[in-house]
């Protein structure tokens, strides 16, 4: 009888010990699979266009769903403004509006999402001519959601981290552009995740 009863409070005392930790598991698993979500990169693409067409193609939002996967759409409204929206991990789509912060053509292209937006989000592309035919790209990439949900945090761990999925993306861009015709092309990409 005494082993049953020493049984009974081994178990409360686990199950109280597994109640006072769960909030901080869940905390754990949602901050990670925040951080998966999450994208901060820098990367270098070496274009075989002149610095004006490849300028021109990235002034253009619209066209960046063609290269990158996870973006389902962009809506440029050619005055500074546009709308963003992402594949979250379990499918559904995150969106914000965004603003362009800096413009020289031919030079630098920078925008950052409105605030109070779904997520923070920031880009800059910066272009210098090699040559009369070749343009080196420099691209710095932020995007960080404000609210995970906890569906989405647990998806994050089991997938690819945002980061690893758009440099795998920015990879495969030299395809993806080279069969784009009048589309600037890719010739190499070389580039450091931060």
């Amino acid at each position: 009888m005494r082993t049953r009863g020493k049984r009974w409070k081994r178990l409360a005392v686990a199950a109280v010990v597994a109640g006072a930790s769960m909030p901080a598991i869940l905390r754990w698993l949602k901050r990670t699979g925040t951080a998966r979500r999450s994208v901060d990169m820098r990367t270098t693409l070496i274009v075989e266009r002149p610095i004006a067409e490849v300028f021109e193609f990235c002034r253009d939002f619209e066209n960046f769903p063609k290269i990158v996967d996870v973006l389902l759409s962009v809506e440029d409204s050619q005055d500074g403004r546009s709308h963003w929206a992402v594949r979250s991990p379990t499918g559904h789509s995150v969106e914000w509006d965004a603003t362009v912060t800096k413009y020289v053509p031919n030079s630098v292209i920078a925008w950052q999402s409105v605030p109070n937006s779904a997520v923070h989000a920031s880009g800059l592309m910066r272009f210098a001519p090699l040559s009369a035919t070749e343009t080196r790209l420099d691209l710095a990439l932020t995007y960080r959601p404000v609210e995970t949900r906890f569906a989405d945090a647990l998806r994050a761990l089991t997938v690819p981290s945002n980061s690893d999925r758009l440099q795998t993306e920015l990879a495969h861009a030299s395809q993806e552009l080279s069969a784009g015709g009048n589309d600037a092309s890719v010739n190499g990409a070389s580039s450091d995740v931060a």
